[in-house]
C-alpha cells in the first residue's frame, strides 16, 4: 500500500517538469514548434542578412533588430493564451541579456551566446543543488505544492527528483556548450538560424526524456497495483 502510494506521489511530481503542457504528440510538436521556430530563426535570419548586406548595419546592430521578430512572437503568444509559460519567460530574459550585451560589448558573438550564457547557469545551479542533496526541482516543486508538501517528502520522491535535476542539469550545459561551439565556428548568419533550432531540439529532448521517465513510473505503479 506504501510503496502504491509513493508509486502515485511520483508520478504526480514528474509532470512538474512539463509546466502543465498537455502530452506532447508528433502532430503538436511540429504546430508548437514551427510557429517558434519562424519567429525565432528564419525572420531574425532574413532581417539579420538585409540589415548586414543591403543595409550596411553593423553585425551588432543587425542582431538587435533581429531580436524584434521573437520578441513579436512571444508577444504573439501570451495574447492568444493570456498567459506566459516557463519557457517563454525564459526566453523573453534571453533577448533582454542579448540587448544588454550587444550595448555593453559591441561584440556580436557575444551577443549571439549571452543567452546560451543563462541555460549554463541554470544547468550549474540545477546540478549543485543535487550535489548539496536539495534539488532545485524540487525545491520548486515543493513550493507548488505549499498545501500538502509532505507529497514530497518521502525517499522515494527525493530520489526521482534528484533524477530528473541532473538529467535537466547535464542537457542545460550541453545546449550551452553546443551553442559555444556553433557561435564560434560558424559565420554569424548561420548561427542566427541554426541556434534556436539547436536550442529548442535539446529542450524537446529533455521534455521528451521527461515524458519517457513519467511513463516508467506510471507503468511501475499499475504493475504493483495489479492483482497478484
Amino acid at each position: 500500500m506504501g510503496y502504491r502510494q509513493n508509486e502515485g506521489k511520483l508520478y504526480s511530481m514528474s509532470n512538474m517538469q512539463i509546466s502543465n503542457q498537455q502530452v506532447f504528440s508528433p502532430h503538436t510538436i511540429v504546430r508548437r514548434l514551427l510557429p517558434t521556430l519562424i519567429f525565432a530563426a528564419l525572420i531574425p535570419y532574413l532581417i539579420y542578412r538585409v540589415g548586414t548586406q543591403d543595409y550596411h548595419l553593423s553585425a551588432v546592430n543587425a542582431l538587435l533588430l533581429a531580436a524584434i521578430s521573437p520578441t513579436v512572437g512571444l508577444l504573439i503568444t501570451y495574447v492568444q493564451g493570456r498567459q506566459m509559460n516557463v519557457l517563454g519567460l525564459f526566453s523573453l530574459v534571453g533577448i533582454a541579456a542579448k540587448v544588454l550585451s550587444a550595448l555593453l560589448f559591441h561584440d556580436a558573438r557575444l551577443v549571439l551566446i549571452s543567452d546560451s550564457l543563462l541555460s549554463g547557469v541554470y544547468g550549474l545551479l540545477l546540478l549543485g543543488s543535487v550535489l548539496m542533496g536539495k534539488s532545485l526541482v524540487a525545491v520548486l516543486a515543493t513550493s507548488m505544492y505549499a498545501k500538502s508538501p509532505e507529497r514530497l517528502q518521502t525517499s522515494e520522491a527525493h530520489r526521482h527528483m534528484q533524477v530528473l535535476t541532473t538529467m535537466w542539469g547535464i542537457g542545460l550545459l550541453l545546449m550551452f556548450a553546443i551553442s559555444v561551439l556553433l557561435t564560434y565556428t560558424l559565420p554569424i548568419a548561420t548561427v542566427v538560424l541554426i541556434r534556436p533550432v539547436v536550442d529548442y531540439g535539446v529542450i524537446a529532448v529533455l521534455a521528451g526524456c521527461t515524458l519517457a521517465y513519467r511513463y516508467i513510473l506510471r507503468v511501475r505503479a499499475g504493475g504493483h497495483n495489479a492483482p497478484a
